[in-house]
């Protein structure tokens, strides 16, 4: 019995999508130092160089056209020759393209694990192993990139070439020729490699074992927005195949393969955004900018000081009091049912203090975990709303806050600056108006702000002059529908290692941030491999292209997420499937998007859009990791007849009304009738 392994995307593949990647990085290569070459074939390098191959291959056929034996095969030097009659070159000329592309193919090409583990097993228990390619590269060739990689290949294993031989596995004469050689019947060879036909179709057909091992053929989220003349593209796909078969856990190959590319393009964004602007300190806002500070540190900036700043939407809304009443709305609304605990949060970063004081003024006497119905917090906001002692619990509380939050913000250098450069994943920049707002809350426009966001959702409230914001993903309105789910994906990848920040406490001189206690479900959820894999494509993709073509990618991988969030691959389904998540930080962490069940599928239709979010943040995730049934109930045709039974509530109405519209009423209805409409839907 003879082991029989095919060589190209199967025992070794590239770091690009497409063997014309390795012609697309010369042709670079050519248009920034063209050695002499022809204008015309550096700027068509990859064109031309196909067109050679296949013209090569047609001349060879028309030298011999009655040979007992179909030239089926031609070499490098074939190809070269012909490119070389096409543009004028001199043999020179010949050779030194010659060199570069060898060189090309040894830059790009590495070692598949599994399969070299698996040949290695077979050489070392004694079986008879060969190697069977469908190559040009001549034997020379061949040897360099392979000993590069992997010594032993061709130290264990005979090597038929088809540019040797002139024959190849396609015709599955190769296959012929090896068991004439090798003294063996075709039924004993078990051949091994990636191509339908060449590979399985016809060894089959001559009546050797296969076995199809196709996993170097690129996924279809891993091809998508294909285009094999853009490096860009290329280098994308050739990384995240590489992720895929080389990283060693599913979290790490979701850093790489899905979170990566949407956050290494804004990092390198941000970078040049503050050097264009003349910012020399970036703030990278708790948490989601956690791991943009690590993406931006490792990318060795000298000019440009990052720091970490802990605030959260919890430790500044609290803290703005110039509208009371838009106070009052934003401690009383939350993502999920609310109790007096809820409240007190929403108050003090020591809600246990407040308890007693606010059953005393609200008269709510029984567990202050018990959750509020939506009479009772009609009748609390009018109680805040009018209520003096309620109301001068509330303002007491916003000063208190405020000035432990002002110590902070004093202690990291934003009330000594003038103009101060804020960084954050998005999604309308409130901690930012917020933050405006407090640090400017004695002296008017003192401090400007500018911050630099993944995606933005609204417009800002403040003067654009002090309070500017600038996205780079996606602008206020350009989504038709509120793309809930992409947004909470991307917080999904941006998560910390610790809590949202609840408030600030002075210890020893030094003010620190109160957390909760997120971070031990995260870390134990596997961020610590998630952000190895960030890391691995981070620094696999900077070494092929600078920032500006890094940047460029941008628009391709905010499709691609679209395409995903819709029609989700099963790693991103799976993965972030059981990561914990919870739109409130004082909220409790559940499954972001994990398989139902049918009495959870059927709840999940015949509820209000507040319920669904406690059993699944993204239905098209939770759809692939749910049985067939479940599928079935959650399928469109089930989506409408649900959608019929709910439409007697106002929220349908809400629902059909396109997401620009909502958020032209949001900012122009006046501020009662806004109030008004907020109470009716959460009834």
């Amino acid at each position: 019995m003879i082991y029989s392994f095919d060589i190209f995307d199967t025992l070794i593949t590239r770091r690009v999508g497409t063997p014309r990647g390795v012609f697309v990085h010369l042709q670079r290569r050519l248009l920034a130092d063209p050695q002499g070459l022809p204008p015309e074939l550096c700027r068509r390098f990859a064109h031309e160089r196909v067109a050679a191959e296949y013209a090569a291959r047609l001349e060879a056929r028309e030298r011999d056209p009655q040979a007992a034996h179909q030239v089926e095969e031609i070499d490098f030097a074939d190809i070269h020759a012909c490119l070389g009659r096409r543009h004028g070159l001199t043999q020179a000329d010949i050779e030194r393209l010659m060199e570069l592309e060898l060189a090309a193919e040894a830059e790009f090409l590495y070692g598949v694990p599994e399969m070299l583990a698996r040949f290695r097993a077979l050489a070392e228990r004694g079986e008879r192993v060969v190697l069977i390619s469908d190559m040009y590269l001549r034997r020379s060739d061949l040897k360099r990139l392979l000993d590069g990689i992997d010594p032993f290949l061709l130290e264990t294993a005979p090597l038929y070439l088809s540019s040797e031989i002139k024959l190849n596995k396609a015709s599955g004469r190769l296959f012929e020729h090896v068991a004439e050689v090798e003294g063996v019947a075709l039924a004993e060879i078990r051949h091994i490699g990636d191509n339908p036909i060449s590979d399985i179709s016809r060894p089959r057909e001559k009546g050797c074992q296969v076995t199809l091992f196709d996993a170097c053929h690129l996924t279809p989220d891993e091809a998508f927005g294909a285009n094999e003349d853009d490096f860009g593209w290329q280098v994308s796909a050739g990384v995240f195949r590489e992720s895929r078969l080389m990283l060693d856990s599913d979290r790490a190959r979701l850093g790489a393969i899905h979170a990566a590319p949407l956050l290494l393009p804004f990092v390198h964004w941000v970078v040049d955004h503050a050097r264009t602007q003349g910012h020399d300190r970036l703030y990278f806002l708790a948490r989601d900018g956690q791991v943009l500070l690590d993406i931006a540190r490792r990318l060795g900036l000298e000019d440009v000081e990052t720091r970490y700043l802990h605030v959260s939407h919890l430790a500044c809304h609290r803290c703005v009091d110039q509208d009371y009443e838009a106070l009052v709305d934003w401690i009383l609304v939350s993502h999920r049912e609310m109790s007096l605990i809820d409240i007190a949060h929403r108050l003090s970063a020591r809600p246990e203090a407040l308890i007693e004081r606010l059953q005393a003024a609200t008269g709510l006497n029984g567990s202050p975990e018990t959750p509020l119905d939506a009479r009772t917090r009609r009748r609390l906001r009018t109680l805040f709303v009018s209520d003096p002692e309620l109301k001068a619990l509330v303002l007491e509380q916003a000063a208190l806050e405020r000035a432990r939050l002002l110590d902070y913000l004093d202690q990291e250098g934003l009330t000594a600056s003038d103009a101060v450069c804020l960084v954050d994943v998005g999604w309308s920049g409130t901690i930012q108006d917020s933050l405006h707002a407090i640090l400017n809350g004695d002296e008017p426009n003192r401090v400007s702000l500018h911050g630099l966001y993944w995606g933005l959702m609204g417009q800002a409230r403040a003067g654009a002059a002090t309070n500017r914001k600038t996205a780079f993903a996606f602008q206020p309105g350009q989504f038709w529908r509120d793309p809930t789910a992409l947004r909470e994906i991307v917080e999904c990848f941006t998560a910390a290692d610790h809590g949202s920040t609840l408030g600030y406490e002075a210890r020893d001189g030094v003010h620190h941030p109160i957390l909760n206690a997120e971070g031990a479900e995260i870390r134990d959820w596997g961020l610590s491999a998630f952000r190895a894999g960030i890391h691995a494509f981070s620094d696999r993709l900077s070494r092929w292209l600078t920032p500006a073509e890094i940047m460029a990618l941008m628009p391709h991988y905010f499709s691609r997420l679209e395409f995903l969030v819709e029609r989700p691959s099963l790693l991103l389904a799976r993965e972030i499937g059981d990561f914990p998540y919870s739109p409130d930080p004082t909220g409790r962490l559940l499954p972001f998007a994990p398989a139902l069940s049918l009495g959870e599928a059927l709840t999940y239709h015949l509820s209000p859009g507040t319920r669904r979010g406690a059993i699944t943040r993204w239905r098209q995730g939770s759809l692939v990791n749910s049985a067939p049934p479940v599928r079935l109930l959650m399928s469109s045709k089930a989506n409408r007849v649900s959608g019929l039974l709910r439409a007697v509530h106002p929220r349908a109405l809400v629902r059909f009304l396109p997401y620009p519209a909502l958020m032209w009423l949001k900012q122009r209805l006046p501020t009662p009738m806004l109030r008004a409409a907020r109470a009716m839907l959460r009834m």
